[in-house]
Formats: C-alpha cells, structure tokens, sequence
C-alpha cells in the first residue's frame, strides 16, 4: 500500500512539475516568431510580449492616442494575474470563483444592461459574451457606439451626409485648426456593426452626438484622421463637452442597472478610450442619486489601474460563445480567413489591422474567443 500512495504521490509531483514548467518563461516553448506557448491556443497568456523570448519589445515614444513616452503595452510585472503569468484564462471556473465573483449572479439582479464603447468592434472584443447573454435571458440589452470609427481609409466628402442630416468627422487638428466632412469609412463601419450587431443578437447603435463647428452641424463622432486627441476631447473641449451631454442624456433615458465600458487606461493607452471611461464614470456618478447603476469597466487585465473583481464563463453559455466568435468574424475590417494575428501589435497601423486581436484572448487565426470575460466592479464616488 505503501509503494502504491509513493508512486502515486511521485506522479503528482511529476504531473504538478510540468505544469510548472509550461508557466516559465522558456523558448523552448515557442514556435519562432510566436508569443504563445505550447500548449496555449490563445493570445491571452502575456501581453507585452516576453522579451527576449522570440523578439524584443519595442515601447513606442510617439504614441499617436496619449501622452509622451507613454508605452503601448503594459508592464508584464503590473499584469492583474501577476505571478499566475496570466493563467487566469487557463484555471476553471471553481478556481476563479475563490477569487472573483461570477456576472452570472449580477445580470441575475438586473433587468437591464447598457455598454458604452468607443468604436466599432470594441464592444465585441471586451464584452460580446456578455451581452449575447444578457440578451438570451431577456434583459433589456442596448450598446452605444461613441464614435463611428472614421479613419478616412475611403476619403471624404464635403457634403453632409443626407441620411444623417449632418456630418460624421471633425477634430482639431495639431496646430489648433479645426476639421468637419464626412468620413466615407465611418458610415460603412456604421453598416458592418448593424450586420454583426444581428450576428451577437443585440441592438447596437452610435449614439447621435450633436454640436456646431465650422458653422457646420456635426451629428456623430468620427475622428478626423490627424487630429490631435487632447485637443478634441480635453475637458472643455466642444467635442469633449457634447459627448458629455448625450451620454448624459441617454443614461437618463435608459435607466439601466448594469453599465459596461472601457478600462480606466483605455486598454492599451487609447486617449478617446480614455475619454470615454472618464465620461461614463463621471455621468453615473452624477446620476446615482436618483438612478441606481451598477458600473463595470471590461478587460481590467489589460488596465494597468484595474483589478478583476468579475467574470463570465462563456463555456457554460456555449451559444454566447459561438455568437461573439461569429461577430467577430463578421467584422470585415477587422477579421481576415485565414490572417495569422500573433505578432506584435502598433497602432500606428504599420501591421496589419487585426493583428491586436490575440492580445484579446483570441487564436490568432481561428479568431476563436477566449472561455472567459473578465470585469472590474467600480465603486462609485471615488
């Protein structure tokens, strides 16, 4: 009996050893040119590429959302997992459930969840499980899109658009001029988000922001390619001022008790990102006197500032699963068949576009979807 329980206990040990061996930070682990491990089908397992590893991380100083030498990447070492290198996606649910509590028991409290993102596909990236489930149980499920994504890949017209009954892009610009059109690349995102917004099951939309400038009638956000963000969307800002006002505007409206939006960091330093969670934050704050929301920011892990408090299991909701992996693949400026996304990500867009996506848990050609979404509670008033 005795040998028995010591060769028992020698394969534990020897079982329990290897999977500390698949956590250490070996080359051996990887394929040239790849940042997942053996073993590791998605991208969530580090973020800021182990240097010295399959290549060296290369920290940008010009980065085109935020403040000088602001780096693109988080610090491996302020990971939210820390000296679980990221495992968090690998544990079961039991396991995490001795360390954060599930979202199952909040969308249980609620009957009605609002998300509020930046651009087109942020939604999808950061919260789609969550919302194709809320949506399956009933809740009352809206998603509001701040900006249309503009990025003027398709050109500009100098006309308003007769749909909207305005213009979709403006910005100031570095030298303090200012800039309105209609971005061509902003009113097809708008079309390719009501398509996946099918696909996951829930109404999004971009919520009508509305302002002069130029002596022109601006209806949505849409960021005009060059433009200086703190400039645009500083406290004080025209655009900044008017984003304040309609979100403002649409919580009142909504009413909801679950809201969702980005990290406090804007996941990897995104100024509007950024913006955003600030706008949101300090709306439902004002608003809690007389409407009692619950605030959660989406992908803490990647918010330096953040901590997990929440996640979803998105294998035990397998059809909120299959619906955010199927929104995603209809994203057509996003998703390519095919594409290999494992690489290191630039936002200065001399990558491929959806190349980041690994750094989002997804495979990087598959794009499956990771098991898990996670959050962060925010408690209110600070």
């Amino acid at each position: 009996m005795s040998i028995m329980l010591f060769l028992l206990t020698a394969l534990l040990v020897s079982i329990a050893s290897a999977q500390d061996m698949r956590y250490t930070n070996d080359p051996a682990m990887y394929r040239v040119g790849y940042d997942i491990p053996a073993g590791v089908d998605h991208g969530t397992w580090d973020f800021d590429e182990w240097p010295g590893v399959d290549h060296d991380v290369v920290y940008k100083t010009d980065f085109m959302y935020g403040d000088p030498n602001e780096k693109i990447k988080i610090d491996y070492n302020l990971s939210v997992f820390d000296a679980d290198d990221h495992e968090g996606y690998l544990k079961s649910p039991e396991e995490l459930l001795t360390r954060f509590s599930s979202m199952d028991d909040e969308l249980a409290r609620a009957k009605s969840i609002v998300g509020i993102f930046a651009h087109p596909d942020d939604e999808i990236l950061l919260a789609g499980g969550l919302f194709a489930w809320a949506a399956k149980k009933g809740l009352r499920t809206r998603i509001y899109i701040l900006s249309n994504g503009a990025d003027g890949t398709m050109g500009f017209s100098d006309k308003p658009d007769p749909e909207l009954n305005g213009y979709n892009c403006s910005g100031i610009m570095p030298n303090g001029s200012t800039r309105v059109a209609t971005d061509i690349m902003g009113l097809e995102k708008a079309r390719i988000m009501r398509s996946y917004a099918e696909v996951l099951g829930v109404r999004i939309e971009i919520l009508p922001v509305r302002f002069r400038m130029n002596r022109r009638n601006v209806v949505q956000i849409g960021e005009y390619t060059g433009m200086d963000f703190k400039r645009s969307f500083a406290k004080g800002s025209v655009m900044r001022e008017a984003l304040e006002e309609s979100v403002m505007n649409m919580l009142e409206y909504e009413q909801p008790d679950i809201v969702v939006t980005h990290g406090t960091n804007g996941e990897y330093g995104n100024y509007f990102h950024k913006s955003v969670n600030a706008i949101v934050l300090d709306a439902v704050n004002q608003l809690r006197n007389h409407i009692r929301i619950t605030l959660f920011t989406g992908f803490p892990e990647y918010n330096y500032d953040d901590r997990i408090t929440h996640f979803l299991d998105l294998h035990s909701h397998a059809s909120s699963w299959s619906r955010k992996w199927d929104a995603f693949r209809s994203i057509e400026f996003l998703y390519k068949e095919g594409n290999d996304y494992d690489k290191p990500w630039n936002p200065n867009n001399d990558l491929m576009n959806g190349v980041f996506v690994k750094d989002y848990g997804y495979t990087p050609v598959e794009g499956k979807p990771p098991r898990y979404e996670f959050f962060q509670r925010v408690t209110l008033g600070d």
